[in-house]
């Protein structure tokens, strides 16, 4: 932007301190040059003079865009910044919730685990009882006497 602003400003004052030739050919046609004339029938410097009203009228326009230009620059940072929270903020509740998510499974888990562990404990305090099938005993045999 001061780069613009430094090349108008060389322009300008350029072309308020330049001189301007007109040259008239033989053939009748007319041309404006910085430099003198070389091969003319007729030559003639004109005297430029810059108008102090058009260059307050210009600078004021060139300052007015100026102006507007760094205020729409200063919007698209302001709304730059503001999607960037606001990104920012999705991500962050994007996470919460993936959080969350796991902390609930999480949860899910050490409650299926207590159950299991209920269940085997309830299996402990019911003791089964083996009981073997009977025994058949073979008759108690008599010594016979001899």
């Amino acid at each position: 932007m001061r780069f613009l602003v430094l090349f108008t400003l060389v322009f300008a004052w350029q072309h308020a301190h330049a001189e301007v030739y007109k040259c008239t050919g033989k053939d009748g046609k007319t041309v404006y040059q910085s430099k003198p004339c070389q091969t003319a029938a007729k030559a003639e410097q004109l005297d430029i003079q810059a108008d102090p009203e058009v260059e307050a009228a210009a600078k004021a326009k060139r300052e007015a865009l100026e102006s507007e230009y760094d205020a729409k620059k200063a919007a698209k940072l302001e709304t730059e910044r503001r999607e960037a929270i606001l990104r920012n903020q999705t991500e962050s509740a994007a996470a919460l919730k993936q959080s969350a998510i796991a902390h609930q499974q999480q949860v899910e888990a050490q409650q299926r685990q207590a159950a299991a562990l209920e269940r085997q404990a309830q299996q402990g305090a019911n003791p089964v009882m083996i009981v073997a099938p009977p025994v058949v005993l073979p008759a108690p045999t008599v010594p016979q006497a001899r």
